[in-house]
Formats: C-alpha cells, sequence, structure tokens
C-alpha cells in the first residue's frame, strides 16, 4: 500500500515565524502554572515566614517614657526652685519684750521692705519673718527640741523646727549700750542666732525712726544670705543655658553690688558627692617624725565639723606618712635674707605636688579630698609663703585639697638662725593649726558661702545655705539630665531603651517631685535627700550601658551586615521570579502567533 502523500506546504505568506521556533519544546500552560505556584510558595514563606521571625528577632525594644514630662521638668515648668527663709523674730534676750520696742510693726515694716527688694525676681530664697510666741508666764513655751532647732543645735538631727519648718535664723532684738546712736548686730559663730543691737535712740512711735530700723534689719538680713542668692542664681541660669529653654527663673540674675566673684568660686569647689572620701599624709622631707597622733587629732577637731555636714554628704578618713619626700623637682624656693627664710611663690604652689613619687593615687569610687602636712628638710627651713592671704602656711588647691607647710621650730641666735630638727612625734597640739586650716579648705571645697565678713560668720548658717544650696543643684541637675535623654530619644529612634530606663525615669520623676514640695515646705534636709536620689537615678539612666552601646551605631554599619545575607536569599527569589514571568511573556506571545497563522488558514 502506497504511503499517503505529506500535506503540501504553506504558502510563504502563512509560515510560522521563524523565532517561535526553539529547539526545545515551548512549555504548556500547565507547566508554567506549577513553576509559578513553586515560586509563590517560595515567595511566600519569606514574606509570611522569614520578615515577621528576622522583625521580631531583630526589633529594638524601646520601652515607654513620659517624654512631654521630661522636658517639662527639664524647661523649669514642673518646679520653680523657691523656697521659705523663716526667721524667728524674738525681742529681748529673755522671753520678755525689750523696753520700747513695738515688734510686730517692725516686723511688718522688715518684711515689706523684704518683699519690694525681692519683687520681679523668681527662684530662689523668699526671708520671711515670723514673730516669736511668747508665754503667758515666765516659762518658755518650746520644748527642747524646738529650742535646739533654732539655735542650731538639733538633737535628732532633724531640720525641723516648729511647725515643721526649718528655721534659717533667729533674730534677737535688744537694747544697744546707752548712748548709742546706731544701729549694730553681731552673728553667734556656732548657733543661727543674730543679735541686733537697735540704739537708744530708737523711738518707736516715730515713723523715721522705724524707717530707719527696719531698712537696717532687711539689708542686714539679704547680706546675710547674699551668697547663697547667688549660688542659687548661678545654678538656675546654668540650667537654663544647658537645656536651651528658658526655664522662668531667669529674672533678676544679672550681677548685682557686692556679689562674690562666682567664677572663682566655682572653679574652687569640688563635684557634689553624696560621698567624699578624705585623705590626711603626712610627707617629710627626712624620717622624722615617725608618728603622728591624726586619729585623735581628726576626732577632737574635725569630727564635729563632718557631723555637722552628714545630712549633705558622708565622709571616709584614712591616713599615710611617706618618708623622704622631696617637693617636685621643679620647684626652686627663693632665699628670703629680709625675712631670714625660704619663700614659694604662687607658681610654686600649683606645682608643689610631686605626683611622680607621692602617693596620692586614689582606687576610691568617690572623690577624693587631699591633705597634705609638709614638713621641708632642715636645708630649706623655714619654708614660707610670703603672699598668703589666708592665713597660716597653707594653700588651696582647687576641687583638689590643701596643703600646709608644718616648719621645725627655730631660733634666733645673733645673727644666724638655728633651725632644729622636728620632733619625732607629732602630738595633739602640733597639729592642730593644720587641721583647723584643713577644716576652713574643706568647707571652701565644698561650697560653703565664705567667713570674710561678719554677717556670714556663723558656721550653723553656712552649713544651712550650703544644704539648699545642693538641693537646688540636685534637683536642676536631675531635671537637665532628663531633658537631655528626652532629646537623646527623640533624636535616635533606633536607640534600645531597657526597662531599667524606664524605671529610672520613673523614681527621678517621683523624687523630683517630693524634693520639690519638701523644698517648698522649708524642709531642706529632706528635699536634700530625696533631690540626691533624683540625680542619681536620673544619672543611671542616661548612662545605661545597654543602651548607650546603640548611641553610636550609623546606618552604613547595618547595611554592611545586611547584605551579606540579602545576596544569597534575595538574588535567586529575583532571578527565578523574572524567569517566570519572561516564560509566561514568552507563552503569550507564541500562542497569540499560533492564533493568528490559524486564522489566516
Amino acid at each position: 500500500m502506497a504511503a499517503p502523500n505529506p500535506p503540501p506546504p504553506l504558502p510563504a505568506a502563512h509560515a510560522v515565524p521563524s523565532h517561535l521556533v526553539g529547539n526545545t519544546a515551548a512549555p504548556t500552560l500547565p507547566e508554567l502554572h506549577q513553576r509559578a505556584r513553586v515560586i509563590l510558595s517560595f515567595w511566600a514563606v519569606v514574606l509570611f515566614l522569614g520578615l515577621p521571625l528576622w522583625y521580631t528577632t531583630t526589633s529594638i525594644y524601646r520601652a515607654p517614657l513620659p517624654l512631654p514630662h521630661m522636658k517639662a521638668w527639664s524647661e523649669g515648668k514642673q518646679c520653680k526652685i523657691e523656697f521659705p527663709l523663716l526667721v524667728d523674730v524674738v525681742a529681748g534676750s529673755s522671753w520678755g519684750s525689750s523696753p520700747g520696742l513695738e515688734v510686730a510693726d517692725l516686723i511688718r515694716n522688715v518684711q515689706l521692705h523684704l518683699d519690694d527688694a525681692r519683687e520681679g525676681k523668681t527662684g530662689g530664697g523668699h526671708l520671711r519673718l515670723r514673730l516669736a510666741e511668747e508665754p503667758s508666764s515666765g516659762a518658755c513655751p518650746y520644748s527642747s527640741r524646738e529650742l535646739a532647732s533654732w539655735e542650731g543645735e538639733a538633737a535628732d538631727g532633724s531640720d525641723e523646727g516648729v511647725g515643721g519648718e526649718s528655721v534659717a535664723a533667729v533674730l534677737r532684738l535688744l537694747p544697744g549700750v546707752p548712748g548709742s546712736a546706731e544701729h549694730n548686730h553681731s552673728l553667734q559663730p556656732s548657733q543661727r542666732t543674730i543679735d541686733l543691737y537697735y540704739a537708744s535712740t530708737y523711738n518707736p512711735a516715730s515713723s523715721a525712726s522705724l524707717a530707719s530700723l527696719s531698712s537696717y534689719a532687711a539689708n542686714m538680713l539679704q547680706e546675710v544670705f547674699r551668697e547663697e542668692e547667688q549660688m542659687v542664681r548661678y545654678f538656675l541660669e546654668k540650667a537654663a543655658s544647658s537645656s536651651g529653654e528658658g526655664n522662668g527663673s531667669r529674672e533678676g540674675m544679672q550681677q548685682q553690688p557686692g556679689d562674690v566673684d562666682m567664677s572663682r568660686k566655682i572653679a574652687r569647689m569640688i563635684r557634689y558627692s553624696s560621698r567624699y572620701h578624705i585623705t590626711f599624709s603626712l610627707f617629710t622631707a627626712s624620717a622624722i617624725p615617725s608618728s603622728w597622733d591624726i586619729i585623735p587629732a581628726i576626732e577632737t577637731y574635725l569630727t564635729p565639723l563632718l557631723a555637722a555636714l552628714s545630712p549633705i554628704s558622708n565622709f571616709t578618713v584614712e591616713s599615710q606618712v611617706q618618708f623622704y619626700a622631696s617637693f617636685s623637682p621643679t620647684i626652686r624656693p627663693l632665699r628670703n635674707e629680709e625675712l631670714n627664710a625660704w619663700a614659694l611663690t604662687k607658681d610654686d604652689l600649683s606645682n608643689f605636688i610631686n605626683s611622680a613619687e607621692w602617693p596620692l593615687t586614689s582606687v576610691k569610687c568617690d572623690p577624693t579630698i587631699n591633705f597634705i602636712i609638709y614638713i621641708p628638710d632642715r636645708s630649706f627651713s623655714p619654708l614660707i609663703i610670703p603672699e598668703s592671704t589666708g592665713g597660716g602656711n597653707a594653700w588651696l588647691l582647687p576641687q583638689w585639697g590643701g596643703v600646709a607647710i608644718l616648719n621645725p621650730k627655730t631660733e634666733v641666735e645673733g645673727n644666724a638662725t638655728v633651725v632644729h630638727d622636728p620632733p619625732t612625734h607629732l602630738t595633739l597640739d602640733d597639729l592642730k593649726p593644720s587641721l583647723d586650716i584643713f577644716a576652713t579648705q574643706l568647707l571652701a571645697l565644698l561650697g560653703t558661702p565664705s567667713a570674710s565678713s561678719s554677717v556670714s560668720s556663723s558656721l550653723p548658717i553656712r552649713i544651712d545655705s550650703l544644704t539648699r544650696q545642693r538641693t537646688a543643684e540636685t534637683l536642676l541637675s536631675a531635671s537637665t539630665t532628663l531633658g537631655s535623654l528626652a532629646r537623646l530619644v527623640h533624636a535616635l529612634p533606633s536607640i534600645a531603651i531597657p526597662t531599667t530606663v524606664s524605671t529610672s525615669v520613673s523614681k527621678t520623676i517621683t523624687a523630683l517631685e517630693r524634693s520639690c514640695a519638701e523644698l517648698k515646705r522649708g524642709r531642706f534636709n529632706r528635699a536634700l535627700k530625696e533631690g540626691r536620689v533624683a540625680a542619681e537615678e536620673a544619672e543611671k539612666a542616661f548612662f545605661e550601658r545597654t543602651m548607650v552601646a546603640l548611641v553610636y551605631f550609623p546606618d552604613e554599619h547595618k547595611v554592611a551586615v545586611y547584605l551579606p545575607l540579602l545576596g544569597p536569599v534575595g538574588v535567586p527569589l529575583m532571578m527565578g521570579a523574572g524567569k517566570a514571568l519572561w516564560a509566561w511573556l514568552k507563552y503569550r506571545r507564541n500562542a497569540a502567533a499560533v492564533g493568528a497563522v490559524k486564522k489566516g488558514i
């Protein structure tokens, strides 16, 4: 049987284009659908499993923070640093009134003078006078604890006076010396008492006489607390400039006549801390003295002061002795023939410490205050400081400590000065002058108002002023730190915020609110205690280790980390999707071409 004849070839006009005919068979529609399902399954795994897993494992936890509240504290909107300075007025040396003195009228006039002087100012202390209650009989109406608070000797260490408010000072109105035409006053060195002696010519019935005494009393009280007010103004101004926002307390911060040079005082002060470590060192250029009564000397001359400062800071004390300790080799004492002694210049004082040989490095975490007693060699004795203005052969090193030179005894025999050997043992009496100087230097380093004038010579008043200064400082420091933390969190959205930071911020705000409330009530020791907690918690939150580690992590580092992972995973997925799309388009073109050919036939 003959084979069937093949179909005739298509005309040239109806031939299938050669580019549509491949060496391999084109994928069918079911194959394309299967290939698409495979690729989509890979993409589904990546999108619905891989991406959520990646986001969950790499997301940064940010604990919620009260950012508006934190910014409000830093801008001074939550608490005005204002506090009352209560002055109890007592007429006479006993509980009876002084003759010829209308105390109520005087208090009213003095208060008007104080209010007028404070008008337009915000922040700081507000002097408020209060008449002490008089007993109905000759007995004193106050308990021993209340009187102790008046006199600055509270037995239980509490700062509460009558009515739960601290008494900044007690103003006693006393008649002056008969025949005196001027008012006068004096402060008790160890008490909060100010004795105001009014002139014997004072006439309460005369408005001019009453105005004169009122003006004198108001000016005197302002002068007593002037340095404290200036220090608080400085802290307020510093906080306002640090936050970049007005904190509502910038008014009245201009330099006033009679103000202390605040830049010098701040440069001298040591950084505030709730704990300090004090090191007493005896450096001698020879082998003697070999011992000293430093422990009984500290207990006798310094422990009462440290106890009075305990509400502000706690102190730990240690001592050491170094033999054959020469001062810095750059020091060259000059012979002063007029004084028959060796003299140190001002330039020598700052370079006197021999840091290379003297063991002064502390391993304590708390700030260290160094006090050095130096006994020079006989060849450089006596060693003096001719330009010293602070009294004594000693000087203060800002933010570090103090040095006192203890020269061996000298005798003048004819035209020659004989220098004796130092004693083998320093007794209590030998150490007393140096310890007294160190006590004064310690107060200066801590920032206590100076005692250069008689109006501020009361140690309890100075320590109370230091308490209020440190309270304002801790409040403003904690508030500023909160503001800095809020700005940091806002500027770095990718920074981690652990739960410990949120907890510390909550504790800081709570302590700030308590401190501000206690400050306005006049309970300054409690206010300082809460302010100290606030400052410590704010620093703890700002310098959280897990958070600080990611502060400087730029986006370029993230690209460098993820690019090696995205390449091997992303390229096959993209290429597979592209090939599947190209195969689908190719199938559509082939189908369209075949359909066109069939239509032509």
